[in-house]
């Protein structure tokens, strides 16, 4: 099986056990987790170990060798040790644990079979949308497909950047993306820049996202047309210091020749799905100047009403909108 690279969504990473690790989860074994998961084998060797804030909380795995799969499908389990379970933390490893198998595999279907008895994992699999499958000698048993990486409405679509998109990238970057969404000093280190800086600049920021698409906390996104490329940008951060712990901070901004058509507020209802589908976020967040009239249209097209108002470091007053997940 392919080697799961450390995922996380500014909450829980996911990644490759580590020397010492066995150990540890053979010790946060309990009563509980030998009720339903039975006692387990004395050196453990997961897909991933459950990390909150740089501690081992609990693992999550798949496998293949169960006899009821289908081609493509794979069995998910999970543990989280007793002090850190109600905590979401499963929920949100699972989620990872999902994005790995749509990022690093060709499977297609995710299980899981649950004991009957077994009321928080019974509840995981509705919070994770796996749907009731039947049951398999009497256990609850459940499936959900592997969510894409690329979602469409059928008139745009969200995709992964690439270094094909270096020329619309440069094209984009008008004074009005600079002056609403550039940090103050980076219009002038920009301006200082020779045209080859600027490409290379802008081409080694397009090969970063493109290689964190798959880590997390923050993915980024090109919109494409029908008919045109890159016409907007979209990212998701759930690691950003102006939104709660886990949630995400949408931003996003319009190619100059493709505004006004609508594009940003499609691209950030399928963030919405990304979100959903790849991470456990409950909540996007979207931050906007007050005067940006432009850009508070499109919370306002895609449901999320405007909760606060306060002034930034650059005493610019901010609007912050919220969409529940």
């Amino acid at each position: 099986m392919p080697e799961l690279r450390p995922t996380t969504d500014g909450v829980v990473t996911i990644r490759p056990p580590e020397p010492g690790d066995a150990g540890v989860l053979v010790a946060g074994r309990d009563e509980v987790s030998r009720r339903w998961l039975g006692a387990g084998v004395p050196d453990p060797k997961p897909t991933g170990c459950i990390v909150v804030d740089g501690e081992v909380v609990g693992w999550v795995d798949y496998d293949l060798d169960r006899a009821w799969l289908r081609p493509g499908e794979v069995n998910l389990g999970y543990n989280v040790f007793a002090p850190h379970r109600g905590r979401g933390c499963a929920t949100r490893a699972v989620q990872l644990l999902m994005h790995h198998l749509a990022v690093g595999t060709a499977h297609r279907t995710a299980t899981l079979l649950i004991a009957p008895g077994n009321e928080r994992s019974l509840a995981l699999a509705a919070r994770t949308r796996f749907s009731p499958s039947g049951d398999l000698d009497g256990n609850p048993y459940f499936k959900r497909p592997v969510p894409p990486l690329t979602y469409t409405d059928g008139r745009v679509t969200i995709r992964c950047q690439s270094e094909s998109d270096l020329d619309a990238d440069l094209e984009a970057k008008d004074d009005q993306q600079i002056d609403w969404l550039w940090l103050p000093g980076q219009r002038e280190s920009w301006e200082a820049m020779s045209r080859d800086e600027r490409r290379g600049h802008a081409r080694r920021g397009l090969l970063a996202n493109q290689h964190a698409f798959g880590a997390g906390p923050k993915w980024t996104f090109a919109v494409d047309a029908p008919d045109a490329a890159y016409v907007a940008y979209v990212d998701c951060d759930l690691a950003n210091e102006h939104v709660p712990r886990g949630e995400a901070n949408v931003s996003y901004s319009s190619h100059p020749t493709h505004r006004g058509r609508g594009y940003v507020s499609a691209a950030v209802r399928l963030v919405a799905q990304f979100l959903r589908d790849h991470t456990g976020a409950s909540t996007a967040h979207i931050l906007v100047d007050a005067e940006n009239v432009a850009s508070l249209r499109v919370p306002h097209a895609v449901g999320a009403p405007a909760v606060e108002r306060w002034v930034d470091d650059t005493r610019r007053t901010m609007v912050r909108h919220v969409l529940t997940l």
